[in-house]
């Protein structure tokens, strides 16, 4: 795992009189939004056993990460789509919707099979990952890959704080730009490799 302070090397020499707590909530943020636009950091979730009758499943990503989409399931190697019909109806009415396998999202946390499943079965999903609001890092193979759009985006939070050294409208403008561009082309890359193995992940844990 790559832990906030090892991009202090790309972000601090930029911003004199930056303290490393604030350094690592905008590294946070950065990694959270590039995440969420780009949906480049997927990974496959462990398979869930699917018991007849139960609907919900909470998802089990690793530590410091929560689930930001799912970009594939399959029920028994059978693909279901995502229902696009809304999450504004509660469980109980959901199963008489449709006929084939669909599912929700109602949040981070759980994942909903609609209709109801009469059977047991196994859901295979690869999932778009995010760092969660207290982590402590992101997966090494992201920080390689994307490390660039990161910090820029880190640098373009960090230059529009208010009377500081490094306080810089304009600088913060190139950053963002800057972050825009690339974060875009990552998620224009992992939409074209959808079929490749989604990056390696592993447990984050505090050094």
């Amino acid at each position: 795992m790559t832990i906030w302070s090892d991009f202090y090397d790309l972000v601090i020499p930029d911003l004199p009189g930056c303290t490393f707590s604030a350094a690592d909530s905008a590294l946070r943020q950065s990694a959270i939004a590039f995440c969420e636009q780009s949906l480049a950091w997927r990974v496959a979730h462990p398979d869930v056993p699917v018991v007849a009758g139960i609907a919900g499943y909470a998802f089990a990503p690793p530590e410091g990460t929560v689930v930001h989409a799912v970009t594939f399931a399959a029920l028994d190697g059978e693909e279901i789509a995502p229902y696009m019909g809304g999450i504004g109806v509660s469980a109980q009415n959901r199963r008489d919707w449709i006929s084939a396998p669909q599912y929700i999202v109602d949040d981070a946390a759980s994942i909903t099979l609609v209709p109801r499943p009469g059977a047991a079965a196994i859901l295979i999903m690869t999932v778009a990952l995010k760092p969660s609001p207290a982590s402590i890092g992101i997966d090494e193979a992201l920080f390689n890959e994307y490390r660039e759009a990161i910090v820029h985006g880190a640098l373009a939070r960090l230059m529009l704080s208010p009377k500081k050294p490094y306080t810089s409208a304009q600088l913060a403008a190139y950053h963002q730009q800057q972050f825009s561009i690339k974060t875009a082309a990552a998620g224009l890359r992992a939409a074209r490799s959808h079929t490749r193995a989604p990056l390696r992940t592993s447990i984050m844990s505090r050094r």
